[in-house]
This record gives C-alpha cells, structure tokens and sequence, in this order.
C-alpha cells in the first residue's frame, strides 16, 4: 500500500469529489445529507451515533488494557486485537449439531420461525454449506423474488465462529422469506439499513443461549471476547469509520485539496481517539483509509453500527417480554420495505433518532468489558 500511497490517495479523493459533485448539482448542503436522503435518515442519527461511542471510548481503552494484560504485553499493537485472549480447547461443532442449537437458541422467536428455518433452510437445500472446488470465500444469503433465500458459506466444524456466521445468515434468509411471503413484488425488497438487524438479532439470541449453557470459565470469556469484538467491530470501528467519511467530505466541500498528507493525518487524529493513549498506532495504519472499499462507495458503514445497536435493543426486547414483543419483531421481519427504516424499526420497538438505542449497545458492551476483566 505504501509504494502505491499516492494512487490510493488521488482515487479516494477523486470518489470525494464525485460525491461532492453529485450532491451540489442536486442542491442538497452536503454529500452526507445526499446520502442519508433516499433513506430518509435525519443527520441526527449519524452525529448522535458518533456523539454516543465518543462518550464512551474510555470503555474501549479499558478492554485494550485488558486484552495487553491477558496476552502479557509491554506494548498493544493493532494486530494484537485479532490474537485469541484466552487458550481453549478446540471444539467441534459438525452442522447437524449447529442446527440443534440454532433451533434452541431461537426458540424465543416461535415455532413457525424455527420450523420453516429448520426444515426449509438448514437442512434443505437450501444452504451450499462446505468448500468445494473453486468456491469463494466469505458467506451471503441470496435469491430472487419466487425463490428460496439460498445461503453460501463455507461451514468448518473445528471453527466456533462458522456456528455464528450460520445464524448470523440464516437471519437474512429468514427476513427475505417473511418479507417475500406477506409483501408484494415491490414492497419486499428491503434496504441495508434494516438488512443487518435480522442477521446480528440471531448473533445475539445464539451469543446468550451459549452463554447460558457454558459452565467452563475459558470458554465463558471466549463468548464474552467475541461479543465485545462484535460490538468493537461492527460499532465502534464502523462509527470511526462514518466519521471519517463525515471529515473528509467537509474538508473536500470547503475547496481544501484531499492530499496524501491529509488524508493521512486526518486518519490518524482518529486512529489516536478511537484507540486510546495505550495503544501503539504503527504509520503504516495511517493507509488503511485508503484501502477500505466501502469508502468508495461513501456514507455506507454507518448502518452496520445503526443496525447492530438496534439488534441489542431488539433481542433484549423479546428475551425479557412475551408474545407482543415477539410479534412485533416479526412484523417487522413480515414488512419488508413497504416503509422508510427508521419507521419499520419504531413499529418494531426502536427509535434511532433518539441515542437510547446506542446508549444501550455502549453499555451492554461495558457491562462485558467488566465480566471480562473478572475472568481472565
């Protein structure tokens, strides 16, 4: 990346630019309110949604002194979040009895939820779940109107995260169904902004059936790191990464050049921020803005951080309520985009236009951070 620094910089300041363009000749104020428009998403909901983990990075910096002092290091470095903070014992986990626990893990949602991704999609035919010649990585759940919600990934039995990509899937599978079935051709198509809340709903229902069942204290801090990654991941680093977008648009829409330089620096000031005093941030970090493809595609990785802090509150919902609750999450399920997201998810029990949705997502991942540092 490096040899290449000034193409890289050059492209992403010219997918700015196109942005920028793109927004002014429409006469919206800024790039982001022109992305945030077809959605009909208030900027209040991104600003409160970087206001919300700011307010709470003192949490972050206390899981990476936790994680340094577990894996026994003078100094934390970027690669030592991806290192495992407790050793345990390989687990396998074969399909058949990932199904199982799916089918437990989601009993909260109903016997029709479970049956029809029981019977239909897991052990249909409805999931390509093994490597095979020539098959691609990664995992995605896809189909066409008429058709089953097909599901691609490539299940490994000796890897406990497979279990979680399943579910994590298996909820899009299952919101395209319900979406398919009760909504017209033109109505059942849902957007990213809602597309994530089904998925990381399941994660978190699985997450808790797990954390239930284990009695190991290893084991028990290895869920409890992974869901702390989760939220570190799909919450915090995505909101660093919307306000990056949000800081270098509004450097390219006051005339200043997005140079190599600056893009860098910008890049930087957050890395500091969002990392903490502790944590050794190595220059060649300062690139990774430049190489994150969602950036050319701009104002995008916020709504996986909308809709995991949606997902916390959602579960929690239906795990401590009775069957109103339940309903209301499959109706939403059952609505498909026959209305804008935001009022699909306050029908489902959520208003992201006030920061308690976040606010709960912060403060279940402190209340993880702590169980964390007691166990290891």
């Amino acid at each position: 990346y490096g040899a290449h620094a000034h193409t890289l910089s050059a492209t992403l300041s010219a997918s700015v630019l196109q942005d920028v363009y793109h927004a002014r000749v429409r006469n919206h104020p800024s790039a982001l309110e022109a992305a945030l428009f077809g959605d009909r998403v208030p900027m209040q909901v991104y600003t409160s949604l970087i206001e919300a983990v700011h307010k709470n990075l003192d949490t972050v910096y206390r899981y990476l002194e936790i994680r340094k002092r577990a894996l026994r290091l003078r100094e934390i470095h970027a690669y030592d979040t991806y290192a495992p903070i407790v050793k345990t014992e390989t687990v396998r986990i074969p399909y058949e009895q990932a199904v199982e626990t799916l089918d437990s893990a989601l009993q909260p949602l109903g016997v029709d939820y479970t049956r029809t991704l029981r019977k239909g999609l897991l052990e249909g035919r409805w999931v390509d779940r093994y490597e095979n010649q020539g098959k691609r990585s990664g995992a995605f759940s896809a189909g066409s109107y008429g058709s089953p919600p097909y599901i691609l990934m490539n299940y490994k039995e000796d890897v406990m995260d497979s279990m979680f990509t399943l579910a994590h899937e298996a909820g899009h599978s299952m919101h395209t169904f319900y979406s398919q079935k009760h909504q017209p051709y033109h109505l059942s198509h849902y957007t990213i902004f809602v597309a994530e809340v089904a998925s990381t709903f399941n994660e978190q229902l699985l997450n808790k059936y797990m954390l239930e069942k284990v009695s190991n204290k290893k084991e028990r801090a290895r869920l409890i790191n992974r869901e702390i990654d989760e939220i570190r991941g799909t919450i915090i680093r995505q909101t660093m990464f919307a306000e990056y977008e949000k800081v270098i648009h509004a450097i390219a829409e006051s005339g200043q050049p997005l140079t190599l330089d600056v893009l860098r620096a910008e890049y930087r000031k957050l890395l500091n921020l969002y990392f903490g005093p502790g944590f050794v941030i190595d220059e060649p970090l300062e690139l990774e803005g430049m190489r994150i493809p969602h950036f050319y595609n701009a104002f995008y990785v916020y709504k996986y951080a909308t809709g995991l802090s949606a997902a916390i509150a959602l579960s929690q919902m239906v795990l401590n309520g009775g069957a109103a609750e339940q309903d209301r999450y499959l109706s939403f399920l059952r609505s498909g985009g026959s209305k804008f997201p935001l009022d699909l998810l306050r029908d489902a029990g959520v208003d992201l236009e006030t920061p308690a949705p976040v606010d709960r997502a912060m403060q279940r991942f402190a209340e993880l951070v702590e169980e964390l540092d007691t166990l290891v």
